[in-house]
């Protein structure tokens, strides 16, 4: 009975030591810490910085300078028995003399649809001479408009005069001779139609009857004798 209990014991010894043998050959595995997934971090969201908003420069508006009032020209009238005289070409102009005008300064005028710039003849100031700056060709009653502006729209004076600037001589031929142009002689008549003066001239040389030129008027009312030069 003792030999069975004491068997029993160093059974019971030998399967502790073969259980502790295993438990030292059994490795141990860590405990396995949960890995947590790795957390996203968010960058900041880039706020959009918004450019300065320019603010437009105020417009310029082109300052509009007035416009200067023109001053118009003394003008009182021209005197008695003012009228057209005669009218020449040089240097591609066109003049027109006028008789008895007094004017203290300048006028403007226009002859027909022709511009006209006038001043006092600087030789003897009662008279005025007009210049168109070109020629006028072709014209014989002209109607003649005065201002005092520039832009000829102040109306002071209006008349309607013989300008004589066509050509109409007439050469007589038939009296030609060798001699023609030797001589030459003229006798000149101013005549007064309806109070305006007229001219006509006839000029003979060393052949006798050579040209003739005159303005008389076709249709008149009156004639009222004969006046002073005025071609």
């Amino acid at each position: 009975m003792k030999k069975r209990g004491f068997s029993f014991i160093l059974s019971s010894l030998a399967c502790l030591l073969v259980l502790g043998a295993c438990e030292s050959d059994v490795a141990v595995s860590p405990t396995i810490e949960p890995t947590l997934a790795p957390t996203t971090t968010f960058s900041p969201t880039a706020t959009a910085t918004e450019e300065p908003t320019e603010t437009p420069s105020p417009t310029t508006t082109p300052t509009t300078a007035p416009t200067p009032t023109e001053t118009l020209l003394p003008f009182t009238g021209f005197r008695e028995l003012f009228r057209l005289f005669r009218t020449w070409y040089a240097e591609d102009k066109t003049f027109f003399y006028f008789l008895n005008a007094g004017i203290e300064d300048k006028l403007y005028a226009t002859a027909d649809e022709f511009d006209l710039e006038c001043q006092a003849d600087p030789k003897f100031p009662v008279q005025m001479i007009c210049i168109y700056d070109g020629v006028i060709e072709g014209r014989t009653m002209m109607d003649f408009r005065f201002f005092t502006d520039r832009g000829r729209t102040v109306q002071v004076f209006e008349a309607r005069y013989d300008a004589d600037l066509v050509d109409d001589t007439i050469y007589h031929h038939q009296y030609d001779c060798p001699d023609r142009g030797k001589n030459v002689q003229c006798v000149s008549e101013y005549r007064l139609y309806d109070g305006i003066c007229y001219y006509a001239h006839t000029c003979y040389d060393a052949c006798g009857l050579y040209y003739s030129k005159d303005n008389l008027p076709e249709v008149y009312n009156e004639f009222q004798g004969y006046t002073t030069p005025c071609d």
